[in-house]
């Protein structure tokens, strides 16, 4: 392998990290020709956290501070991210910016996402919606493996999914529409809403949302949240990627109306009394349909569904706070990413 690929660096700023999990990711890195370095925080655990948040932010600073480092790899995602942004804020106040004389690239996604947010409004990096080596890195397919890697490498691939076509919840655009798209997890997107770290300048933007185990009410209440707090105001549309094992929960209730000896008793058990379900059950592209495309209509913006990125089954690397165009047959093609050049 060329000596020119960068050198990566593992750190673990979220939930406690698989041991094993993580060396058999190392390890096909390694296989592909990278130099890794293991931030030794990546071992430690404090409830179900890699460490405390002042050492889970340490290591991502002093990571950060490293000019030997080119990548900086989240080892995977799990919670406490967002922990970590106002201890990154004394950090780069006491010891100063690590971006001014080391930009880097940052991937990984789930509770990355705000880490993602961070390092790029804050220090000037690069950043990649990317699977992660104690995660998935054995889920991946070889064809978004190899593009995941190309990417780290600095060569341009206009569509790291492939060929895919996205539909769309909406009309499409009337011609093709350039943005840069932002984004990541849905969730974890809605935790930055109303905090110091939220982006609030959305105007000419694609939004990319993806989400894992999430009822469809809590989806519509999360981007409930954003909307009101002026998160779709000036989109250039709503990119949806995989919403992985997300599904929509019914109630059962009583099919006949019980006699009033028997009333207490059947609320209490409707296993025991005929019952039926509360609506009908809606699949995916009914819900999604429901939650974004009426936010779409109502702000006069594209709704594509979807592209091949999340938490599975697709695992296709997307780069963030990169330019796209859309087009009206639903291609999205990568046409400017700071990482590239």
């Amino acid at each position: 392998m060329p000596d020119s690929r960068p050198t990566i660096g593992i750190i673990s700023p979220c939930s406690a990290t698989p041991q094993v999990e993580l060396s058999l990711g190392v390890d096909r890195l390694i296989d592909a020709g990278f130099e890794v370095r293991v931030h030794p925080q990546c071992a430690q655990q404090h409830y179900w956290f890699a460490g405390r948040d002042e050492t889970r932010a340490g290591a991502l600073y002093e990571f950060a501070q490293d000019p030997d480092i080119d990548v900086i790899w989240s080892a995977r995602g799990g919670s406490g991210g967002p922990r970590l942004l106002p201890i990154l804020d004394e950090l780069t106040a006491k010891q100063g910016n690590p971006g001014e004389a080391n930009k880097k690239l940052l991937a990984g996604y789930s509770d990355v996402t705000a880490l993602h947010q961070y390092v790029h409004s804050r220090w000037g990096w690069s950043t990649l919606h990317a699977s992660m080596p104690a995660s998935d890195f054995y889920d991946i397919s070889d064809e978004h493996f190899k593009a995941m890697l190309d990417l780290v490498c600095k060569q341009h691939i206009e569509k790291p999914w492939g060929e895919y076509v996205m539909k769309f919840l909406t009309s499409p655009p009337p011609s093709d529409v350039t943005g840069t798209l932002v984004g990541g997890n849905l969730a974890v997107w809605n935790y930055l809403t109303g905090t110091p770290y939220q982006l609030r300048d959305m105007v000419g933007k694609f939004l990319f949302f993806e989400d894992l185990s999430e009822g469809y009410y809590r989806i519509d209440s999360m981007l409930t949240q954003i909307e009101q707090a002026g998160g779709l105001e000036g989109l250039a549309g709503i990119i949806l990627g995989d919403f992985c094992a997300c599904d929509d929960s019914v109630s059962k209730v009583l099919k006949n109306k019980p006699s009033p000896e028997q009333a207490h008793e059947a609320l209490k058990s409707k296993d025991k009394h005929e019952t039926l379900p509360l609506r009908p059950k809606f699949e995916e592209v009914e819900a999604l349909t429901e939650i974004f495309a009426s936010r779409g209509e109502r702000y006069g913006f594209p709704v594509g569904y979807k592209v091949p990125v999340g938490h599975g089954p697709n695992f296709a690397p997307l780069p963030l706070n990169a330019e796209y165009t859309l087009t009206p047959g639903g291609g999205l093609t990568l046409t400017k990413w700071d990482w590239l050049g």
